[in-house]
């Protein structure tokens, strides 16, 4: 098991792939890939007036509200999939998934909105995010090449069968990665009270990929 960790002086803030806004990159896969050729890229981006979502064919998307009162996506299905319509994001929704080929324009309920933003490219891996709150958690992720964790707020303690106790807090970002694929990730977590965390699972549809 390997690890590795980022905090807020590790990360990069560049302008949206059409200009729009600005995004801040957390973490990219491989590292020093770019929005033409990464694996997976988790960001945040402030979104401060109404537009469209850049376009990223081949790219799965999830995207969860971290602050701001609602998000309102407007879709434009692909033929075959889920009927147009719109979607509300609160803090307090479940990560939407959508495909970057999907039309998607951003209405702001209010006013500014943070989100927390994960992309994978689909041929080589998927991804699930989950949302955590306080609390103590067992996370055996069975096929799992990579998890993310992310704490938007609080602290979080973390442990795996291999390392000692991490203590991170918010801003903080941990990366797993299983150097025996087969095995998949086990992890203890616990959260303490106030904490808001991202959990994000990657599964490698190579199982030898790295």
């Amino acid at each position: 098991m390997l690890m590795q960790r980022w905090s807020e002086s590790d990360y990069q803030t560049m302008p949206w792939k059409n200009g729009g806004g600005s995004t801040t990159e957390l973490a990219i896969f491989p590292a020093g890939s770019d929005l033409d050729n990464f694996i997976w890229r988790l960001s945040t981006a402030q979104v401060a007036v109404d537009g469209p979502f850049s376009s990223f064919p081949g790219i799965d998307r999830t995207l969860a509200v971290l602050s701001g009162a609602a998000l309102i996506l407007h879709t434009k299905a692909e033929q075959g999939t889920t009927p147009s319509g719109a979607v509300h994001l609160t803090q307090n929704s479940a990560p939407y998934c959508f495909t970057g080929e999907l039309e998607v324009a951003a209405e702001l309920a209010e006013s500014s909105v943070s989100d927390l933003n994960m992309m994978t490219r689909r041929d080589v891996c998927t991804h699930t995010m989950r949302k955590l709150l306080s609390g103590h958690y067992h996370i055996d992720a069975q096929g799992a090449r990579q998890i993310l964790l992310y704490c938007v707020a609080g602290n979080a303690r973390l442990t795996t069968p291999e390392t000692a106790e991490e203590v991170f807090c918010s801003g903080d970002l941990m990366l797993l990665n299983e150097t025996h694929p087969a095995s998949g990730i086990a992890l203890e977590l616990t959260a303490d009270e106030g904490a808001v965390l991202f959990l994000i699972t990657l599964e490698f549809l190579d199982k030898g990929a790295d």
